[in-house]
Order: structure tokens, then sequence, then C-alpha cells
């Protein structure tokens, strides 16, 4: 996972360099957030807020603290009108954790730590209150949400393996317990046209993840900045 961050950071660098070198020859082709039939890539960085789920049912008492994160992801929209824009999005983070089992289980409460995966992947619509250079907007997704816990499904493991690998030396793994859940959100936030190829945005969303599990939906609060190439 240390490998895969950093080659995350390197990417997210490298395409930052790129706009950095590609934004002075955009701004010859005019300014202004008119892109009617214009297709977009986009490059975000994201804070994930912390976020506590409680158990129910069977997991009444137990309760999951996940902790804040900054991740990254990549997506590509189309601009429908000047004012309404559909995007497909996709981000991964790699998150630590602390959970504390349910008082009657075995054992009695204990505490654990941990670090799970996730990955999401998510279709978004969006519409912009203006056409100019600046402009708010208002976003509603809906997608999936994949979640590897890092916790082993059996003790000790029923599968599973060792391999060498050239960056990290000697790696074991083991069949973990995972998820793919559906979840959806909402969004409010500004935009600014930096060129005609460029723009910035930052947004407050509030995310939803449907967990059999919890007492109620985790919401998950994340700060976005996206990095946006118009094609």
């Amino acid at each position: 996972m240390k490998k895969a961050i950093a080659i995350s950071s390197r990417l997210f660098l490298a395409a930052i360099a790129g706009l950095a070198l590609y934004v002075p020859v955009a701004e010859a082709g005019g300014r202004g957030n008119n892109g009617a039939g214009s297709l977009e890539f986009n490059v975000p960085l994201i804070y994930t807020a912390t976020t506590t789920i409680d158990g129910t049912g069977a997991t009444a008492g137990a309760s999951a603290t996940i902790y804040d994160t900054l991740n990254m992801g990549f997506g590509m929209g189309y601009n429908f009108t000047d004012n309404f824009q559909i995007n497909g999005q996709f981000a991964w983070a790699y998150r630590n954790y602390a959970t504390k089992n349910a008082p009657g289980s075995a054992g009695g409460t204990t505490n654990s730590n941990g670090s799970l995966n996730t990955s999401s992947l998510q279709l978004n619509a969006v519409y912009y209150f203006m056409s100019g250079d600046f402009t708010p907007f208002v976003t509603a997704g809906f997608g999936t949400t994949y979640i590897d816990t890092g916790i082993p499904t059996t003790t000790p493991p029923a599968s599973g393996g060792c391999y060498y690998d050239p960056w990290w030396g000697y790696v074991c793994y083991n069949d973990t317990k995972s998820s793919s859940n559906i979840s959806y959100g909402a969004g409010l936030g500004a935009r600014m046209d930096v060129s005609r190829g460029f723009a910035i945005e930052g947004s407050l969303n509030r995310n939803y993840i449907d967990v059999n599990q919890a007492s109620s939906k985790p919401a998950i609060d994340q700060v976005k900045f996206n990095f946006i190439f118009r094609m």
C-alpha cells in the first residue's frame, strides 16, 4: 500500500506539472465556463474527515472510528450545456481506524487498531449557476464504494501467500474481510476558469455508504479540490 501511495503521489505531481505547462497555451483560446459540448478531465485532491460508525443488531455496542486522510482520484465529464455536466470519478484512500468491541462479546470490551483501503466509483450530475469565469455549483452523485478492512477472514488464513517484490522485498498477503456498498451524496462549491482549457473547483461534500452492520448510514464529509482540463 505504501508503494501505491508513493506512485499515486508521483502521478498527481506529474499531472499538476503538466497542467502548469498547458495553461499558458490554453489561455490563447479565450476564457469562461462556456463549455457546452466539451469533454473535461479532472484530478481531485480530497480531504476526508474522521467518521465514527456505531454497530447495530448483533454488533450493537461496538463502534469504529475511521480517521481523516488526504486522498486523490481522477475522472472525466461531459458538458451537455454551459450549465449542466455529467461526470464519472474514481477515488481511493488508505485510512487508519480504531475499533471497540461490544461489551457482551467474548473477552468483554476490547479496543484494536488497524488500516483499511477504500475505493469508490461515482456518477455525478453538476449544475453551474452561471456561465462566466466564476460560478457556484451544486452536485449530486450515486455509485459504489469498496471497503477492504485488512482483517483476515479466518485465523489462520485459509489462503494467501508470499512473493518477492523488487521494491518492498519479501511480502505476504492474506484474504481479508471486504465488501462493496452502494454510496451516494451531494455537494456545494464554486468553480474558477483560469483559462479556456484549465479550471479549479472547490467544494464541500457529504456522502453516505449503505452499510448493513451500522446503526445508521455512515456520513462521510469531504473537502474536494478539482484540477480540471478541458479537451
